[in-house]
């Protein structure tokens, strides 16, 4: 390389660098003028379904806390919530700004009319594990936390040594009318768990199969099914959410989470359509990906959805909130797997 080569490639090389601090520079401006204007609109309105979770009201109370932003949460049933939304987009009187809703519902929704609309990058996105990336939608979802899917057992009736490893083991002909299992057959944690399985490649259809031989009783009270277990009716119960394990402290179970993964519903922040408060929806979008909020959920078993913070969960649910993920369910296949969840499980 000659000394004119060595002089062009040095100062394309500064000029690099000099360009990308400026960019960062600016961007960091613009995240600071965002933070103002978020400041400056003072309050947003969120709706979620997600009804009385401390969790939640905690990082609603946190971000209130650091940024001065009233947050004002509307909670009601997913066709409440729905029909409000409705009424707004016909009325073009639009009074909520962020929606708290699954993936699912916030794609569906999204697609029917447009209730929900992308929103701009926000610092905390880059932080995303790998594996929820492929839901951020192009900027339609941001992904918060995960609700982790398992198994419970009866530890007086499944010694340590019979313990399922894995959701294979559940298909063993010895559990033969043991289960209890929420209903596969319609939308829920049941039907979750079976098109998750379904789409493993290491369980699949036949899995089911050889499930449906064990004559699984099926249930839709969720509430009701860890003491169900407890008490003795049933060795287990499938899909458990792990974090629930808390609620029967000094009971005779135990919370497996399966070699394969977890099954998992997932949970995040979409934009309103003509959000009256923008800037402080996408700063509060923003902050439930920080580590402060992360942290929270963890601490309440959830999966985690940003990287690094495994160290930051207490250990007893550490485990849960960082499960190696199954899969989760796709509405646009939803009559199609329920249409075989019905064959199977007749």
């Amino acid at each position: 390389m000659t000394k004119f080569s060595k002089r062009l490639l040095g100062a394309a090389l500064a000029a690099g660098a000099l360009a990308g601090a400026s960019m960062a520079q600016a961007q960091s401006g613009d995240w600071d003028k965002v933070t103002a204007d978020a400041k400056a609109e003072k309050r947003l309105v969120v709706y979620t379904a997600l009804v009385g979770d401390a969790t939640l009201k905690a990082i609603v109370q946190g971000f209130t806390a650091k940024y001065g932003v009233a947050v004002e949460v509307l909670e009601g049933r997913a066709t409440e919530i729905r029909e409000r939304q409705r009424t707004e987009m016909a009325a073009g009187r639009f009074l909520g700004d962020v929606t708290f809703t699954s993936e699912g519902q916030a794609r569906l929704i999204a697609k029917a009319d447009g209730t929900y609309v992308p929103h701009e990058p926000t610092p905390n996105l880059k932080g995303l594990k790998a594996d929820f990336t492929k839901f951020t939608n192009n900027g339609l979802f941001a992904p918060v936390m995960s609700i982790p899917y398992g198994i419970l057992v009866n530890t007086q009736q499944v010694k340590p040594a019979d313990e399922p490893r894995s959701w294979a083991d559940v298909a063993n002909p010895k559990w033969k009318g043991k289960i209890l299992s929420d209903d596969v057959r319609a939308v829920g944690g049941g039907y979750l768990m079976f098109f998750a399985q379904l789409n493993a490649p290491s369980l699949g259809e036949k899995f089911h199969e050889a499930l449906a031989q064990n004559d699984l009783s099926f249930t839709r009270d969720m509430r009701q099914a860890g003491q169900r277990v407890a008490r003795g009716e049933y060795s287990m119960y499938v899909p458990f959410i792990l974090s629930d394990v808390a609620g029967l402290k000094g009971l005779p179970v135990k919370a497996i989470i399966p070699q394969e993964g977890v099954p998992f519903v997932l949970y995040g922040n979409v934009l309103n359509k003509n959000a009256p408060h923008p800037n402080a929806a996408r700063l509060y979008i923003d902050y439930w990906l920080s580590e402060d909020a992360q942290v929270l959920w963890g601490k309440a078993g959830m999966g985690l959805t940003r990287e690094g913070l495994a160290d930051k969960i207490p250990e007893d649910m550490r485990a849960f909130s960082n499960a190696k993920l199954l899969g989760t369910t796709n509405p646009d296949r939803q009559d199609e797997g329920l249409a075989l969840a019905k064959k199977i499980y007749k």
